[in-house]
Parts: structure tokens; sequence; C-alpha cells
């Protein structure tokens, strides 16, 4: 599956696993999955873990998502949702960086990492950035 998550209610965080890139129609499942979960609750910190996934996404991907996440702000609640990147692959936190930019002022504040216990901790409110 390319796709999965654990939620710690105590942590109030969501820990999501890609193993390659879905497509639109997958990955708007899955959020709507998550979304559906009862122990998910709007505000709950995303740490979405791509450093397996080998793949970069389109701008026209990264477009669709950032629209869908505008779309559902209000169900995700003001939080924080960090994606974590390989280090080396640079194409893909550039299209991260891009979808910062597109979900501005949504109430959902998105941010790229390549450090998984930094990206913890900014979604947490610990630290403010890498």
């Amino acid at each position: 599956m390319a796709l999965s998550y654990q939620i710690d209610p105590l942590m109030g965080l969501v820990l999501i696993s890609r193993s390659h890139t879905p497509s639109f129609d997958e990955w708007r499942d899955f959020m709507e999955e998550l979304l559906a979960d009862e122990r998910f609750t709007p505000g709950t910190a995303i740490v979405e873990d791509r450093r397996e996934e080998r793949g970069v996404p389109s701008r026209a991907d990264v477009e669709i998502a950032a629209a869908w996440i505008r779309a559902n702000a209000m169900r995700l609640g003001h939080n924080r949702w960090a994606v974590v990147i390989d280090p080396s692959a640079l194409a893909a936190f550039g299209m991260v960086r891009v979808g910062e930019f597109l979900t501005e002022r949504s109430g959902v504040a998105l941010r790229a990492f390549t450090s998984l216990d930094s990206a913890r901790a900014w979604a947490s409110g610990a630290a403010l950035a890498e």
C-alpha cells in the first residue's frame, strides 16, 4: 500500500507513511479515510513521511492537492502539516515548498523538512523551523 497512517491521540499527531507517489484519487480517498477516522480531530498535527518515496510530483499534482487542502481546511482544522523528504530529493523538496505557497492562509500550515525529528517537533508546536 502506498499510504498508511497512525494516530497518536495523546501527542495530537498523525504520522502518514508513503512508499510511492499515489494518484490524486488514491491520495484523496486516503485522506477522506483519515478524516473519517473517529480518532482524528480537526487541528491534529500531521507528519507525512515521504523519505521512502522516490517519485517527484508534478506542478499540476501539487496544485490539485493544494486545492483539496484549501477546500477541506475546515475539516482539517488549523494545524501544522510537516512533509519529510529524503535530503537528496531536492526536486521533491521544492515541490513541497510550492505546496507551502499554494496553501498559505488556508489554516493548514504546510512545511517541508528533511529530518523526521525536526518535522515532529515543528508539527507539535515545539519548534518553529528546521
